[in-house]
C-alpha cells in the first residue's frame, strides 16, 4: 500500500494551485473553497491512473466548524464538519449539497470578514510563491508575516486512521463509518483507530492530509480527504486538534 508522509517534492501526477476545478454549472464553489494540489489517484491505485481529485481547504469557518450554522441547507451528503463531491468523468469537483451551506460572504461578523479577506490574501501569496521559486510557502498568521516553505501534504495514502475528525459531529447519513475490526492487530494497538467508511456498502480509502496553514493563513489541523471509485465520491472531513 502506497504511504508517504511529509510531501516536499511533488510526484508525477501532483498539480499544485490547479485551475478549472469545479463544474460550469458551480462557479460559485471558488468564492467558497481554494483549490490546494490536484492529485492523480493512479499515484496510489494504477488502476485510477488518469482520475485526479483536488484537495480543496474551506474559506470558512471562522470559529467552530464549517457547515455548523447551516443545518436547514444539510442533505445526505453534508453536514456539520463534513462536506461531499462527485468527480465528475472530466475531473471536476460537483459539490454533493446546496449553495446554502455555505455562510461566504453573507457573514455579519467583522472579524469573519477579516478572516475571509485573508484567507483570499495568503493564498493568492502563496501561489505567486510557488510560481516563482517552484515551492510552497504558507503566510501563515501564526508566523512573522514572511513566507515559510511547507509540505504539500502532510500524508499521502495509508490507511484511513481515527482523530477527532470521527467523532466532532454525525457522518451525513449517505455514509457509514465504523471501527475496522478487519485491520486491528492486537500487537499494534494504535489500529484499533483505523476506520472503515463506506457509501452503500463500498469502502472509502485514504488520499491525503494536509493542514490547512501549509497553504493558507489558518485552517484545520488536518483536512482529510478519502475517495470512493464506483460512485466517484470525494469526501472530507476536518480534524481540530
Amino acid at each position: 500500500m502506497f504511504h508517504q508522509t511529509d510531501i516536499r517534492t511533488r510526484l508525477p501526477g501532483m498539480t499544485p494551485f490547479p485551475v478549472d476545478v469545479f463544474p460550469q454549472e458551480q462557479p460559485w464553489l471558488a468564492q467558497h473553497l481554494l483549490p490546494l494540489i490536484g492529485i492523480d489517484l493512479g499515484i496510489l491505485r494504477p488502476e485510477l491512473a488518469g482520475t485526479v481529485a483536488t484537495m480543496l481547504c474551506p474559506i470558512e469557518p471562522y470559529e467552530g466548524c464549517i457547515g455548523e450554522e447551516t443545518e436547514e441547507h444539510h442533505n445526505a451528503f453534508t453536514g456539520t464538519n463534513w462536506i461531499a463531491f462527485e468527480l465528475t468523468t472530466d475531473n471536476r469537483m460537483r459539490f454533493l449539497g446546496d449553495a446554502g451551506y455555505f455562510i461566504g460572504d453573507q457573514v455579519q461578523d467583522s472579524d469573519a470578514v477579516e478572516h475571509i479577506a485573508e484567507m483570499r490574501d495568503s493564498y493568492a501569496k502563496a501561489h505567486a510563491y510557488f510560481q516563482a521559486h517552484g515551492r510552497l510557502a504558507s503566510y501563515s498568521r501564526y508566523g512573522d508575516g514572511e513566507p515559510g516553505e511547507q509540505a504539500y501534504l502532510d500524508r499521502l495514502g495509508g490507511q484511513i486512521s481515527g482523530g477527532n475528525w470521527t467523532e466532532t459531529a454525525a457522518i451525513p447519513t449517505a455514509f457509514e463509518i465504523a471501527l475496522d475490526p478487519a485491520m486491528y492487530d492486537r500487537h499494534r494497538p494504535d489500529d484499533a483507530e483505523n476506520v472503515r467508511i463506506t457509501r452503500d456498502g463500498k469502502p472509502f480509502f485514504a488520499v491525503a492530509e494536509v493542514a490547512g496553514y501549509n497553504w493558507c493563513a489558518a485552517g484545520a489541523d488536518a483536512i482529510v480527504m478519502l475517495y470512493e471509485p464506483d460512485s466517484r465520491t470525494v469526501l472530507f472531513s476536518y480534524d481540530w486538534t
